[in-house]
């Protein structure tokens, strides 16, 4: 008793009961604060690990040392009759209770307010969802960038097949590439509620690739692995890292299913290899515009096929190439000389490869969905994206090609179903969300649709692509001053847009820039038909925006013209290519929807 009496004279319990509050003070204030100000991730952990090592220093101290009215003092030289110990301990019960009143308003104001505000909401999030951040290159060189790329892409696409995961886009996760966000906002930003990240040192032949997976709502790492290996290992090494993740997170597959579902779809390493620098620059070209990189890409996906001929991804990437050729207006068209004619076949010679050497039935079902697409046998398709997304529910894609398709169909149900799917999901992803406004104008009420727009910015205030369609779709809900609002945001944060612009000058009737931009469209050639037919169309010019399709009619693929038909202000009747594939589907479609925005000079 005679410690325990000493210690509490001295008063080391009171200030060890002072030091332990003050640190969880300060250490609730870093976690609210730190992600706003977008400090270091490892900000948090440093401040945790001071706190520590100054813990007994600080007891140590309060043994030792006592304060006198001349100041801090070794406690062997005060006379104990000129002690104020008693008085200090008194001082240190009203710090304490301060301390704890300090406490408990942060506290409130953390879960009251910046919870809702500025602090990310990852409660709102759905459990078992994920965004797998691109890899870091740790390697001496710097120079595997592509195998760290293609790697974190691969285990993404490996997750998208598991039924009950939520997998964020390649889009999406990979624009926070060599981000030093906090790890909360961006999990906030993509509506997930676990992120992957991970790293990959090469050294010759040897490959050490790190992975962890976090909980976002408190930095928790549920579980990470290390991977030592031989380079010729690495297949085995992504097929083990997508099975674990998914077993991490409690998916209701057993193992044996997922890893029959996550398999890499090849034993050929060096097929896989040159697969992945293929897909690390697909997604580059994604993130950065430089679109001349796909040829690049695409040979790498033919090497692919080569070594392995029955390397089903590698036949759909190269596939998907091919596509996007014939996609006219897609930026990523207008990259080699072949005809449509020649574009189509190498296409379809791919699909089918791809469809012949499915892993699986249901990833089988899915390419064929694609093909029928792409041959617009847009009833095939709409019935085998069903039965697809029936075993893959959260293929994000898949659901907004199904509404795609089923608005061609002018089939309101299916569509109306698809899009009620979007929505729910939206609650909590953003790409889903984005899904849902991208859609919802043509089929549903427009001024419901601009809510639900207005309502995803508020929790992805900085999403470009969400504040794009809402603002659209402002406009067909004929709401001009919201609309002008958010285009002024939009231009201010991510600079000139010429369909925003146009849209908003159209509706300001400053006919003269809509003219300048449809100027500027026409001399940029390749890949703004897109653009120029939209711009007449609000100058009501209807002829002229007709005479811009006709260039893309061709019977032998359809789909390059037939893709209008998403457009429900878009009039097909005077497209015999078109018609005919509305005739052969059985489709009875409305007449074209009215521009809301038409500023006729």
């Amino acid at each position: 008793m005679g410690l325990f009496n000493e210690l509490k004279r001295r008063n080391v319990f009171r200030v060890a009961i002072a030091y332990l509050i003050a640190s969880w003070l300060l250490i609730q204030l870093a976690d609210i604060l730190i992600p706003m100000l977008t400090l270091p991730e490892w900000v948090p952990r440093l401040i945790f690990l001071l706190l520590l090592i100054l813990f007994i220093p600080t007891l140590i101290g309060a043994w030792a040392l006592e304060l006198t009215p001349d100041g801090l003092k070794l406690e062997k030289d005060v006379d104990r009759s000129a002690s104020i110990t008693p008085n200090t301990g008194k001082k240190l019960n009203g710090v304490i209770i301060g301390v704890l009143a300090l406490a408990v308003v942060v506290l409130m104001i953390d879960k009251v307010y910046l919870s809702n505000e500025s602090s990310p909401d990852i409660t709102a999030s759905v459990d078992k969802s994920i965004a797998v951040l691109p890899f870091a290159d740790l390697s001496q060189g710097q120079d595997q960038e592509w195998f760290a790329d293609g790697l974190a892409e691969e285990i993404l696409n490996a997750l998208a097949r598991t039924p009950d995961l939520m997998v964020a886009s390649r889009t999406s996760t990979f624009a926070y590439k060599g981000s030093d966000k906090d790890l909360r906002i961006i999990a906030n930003e993509l509506g997930v509620a676990h992120i992957l990240e991970g790293s990959v040192r090469r050294a010759g032949e040897r490959l050490r690739v790190t992975a962890q997976l976090i909980r976002a709502s408190d930095g928790f790492h549920l579980w990470s692995e290390n991977y030592d290996r031989d380079a010729a290992d690495i297949i085995d090494v992504q097929e083990d890292l997508a099975v674990k993740i998914a077993g991490a997170m409690e998916t209701t597959m057993d193992p044996e299913a997922l890893r029959n579902m996550l398999d890499a779809g090849t034993q050929s390493v060096d097929a896989y290899q040159t697969y992945l620098r293929g897909l690390a620059i697909w997604a580059q070209v994604l993130a950065s515009g430089e679109t001349d990189r796909l040829l690049v890409a695409y040979e790498l996906f033919e090497e692919a096929r080569r070594i392995d001929p029955n390397f089903s991804a590698a036949h759909r990437q190269a596939a998907l190439f091919w596509e996007n050729q014939l996609l006219l207006t897609s930026t990523r068209s207008g990259l080699t000389e072949a005809s449509p004619s020649e574009m189509g076949d190498n296409y379809l010679e791919r699909i089918d490869r791809a469809i012949e050497t499915a892993q699986n039935e249901i990833d089988r079902r899915g390419l064929q969905a694609a093909k029928a697409f792409y041959q617009m046998r847009l009833r095939r398709a709409l019935k085998l994206f069903q039965g697809y997304l029936e075993d893959r529910p959260n293929d994000l894609e898949a659901w907004r090609t199904l509404q795609t398709v089923a608005v061609m169909l002018s089939e309101r149900q299916a569509s109306i179903d698809a899009l009620g799917h979007l929505k729910k999901q939206g609650e909590t992803l953003a790409e889903a969300a984005l899904g849902y406004v991208s859609n919802a104008y043509r089929v549903l009420d427009a001024s419901e649709a601009a809510d639900y727009g207005l309502k995803a910015l508020q929790r992805w205030p900085e999403n470009r692509s969400i504040m794009y369609q809402t603002h659209r779709t402002l406009m067909w809900a004929k709401r001009p001053e919201e609309a002008a609002a958010l285009a002024r945001q939009y231009l201010e944060l991510f600079g000139g847009d010429e369909m925003v612009v146009a849209r908003q000058a159209c509706m300001e009737g400053r006919v003269q820039d809509v003219l300048d931009i449809l100027d500027e469209a026409k001399r940029n050639g390749v890949n703004s038909g897109n653009i120029v037919w939209l711009v007449l169309l609000m100058l009501g010019d209807n002829e002229a925006a007709e005479n811009v399709l006709r260039g893309y009619e061709s019977e032998e693929t359809p789909r390059t013209l037939a893709g209008w038909l998403v457009y429900h202000k878009f009039d097909p009747s005077p497209f015999p290519s078109v018609m005919a594939v509305l005739e052969r589907e059985n489709v009875n479609r409305p007449p074209p929807a009215e521009l809301p925005y038409i500023c006729a000079p």
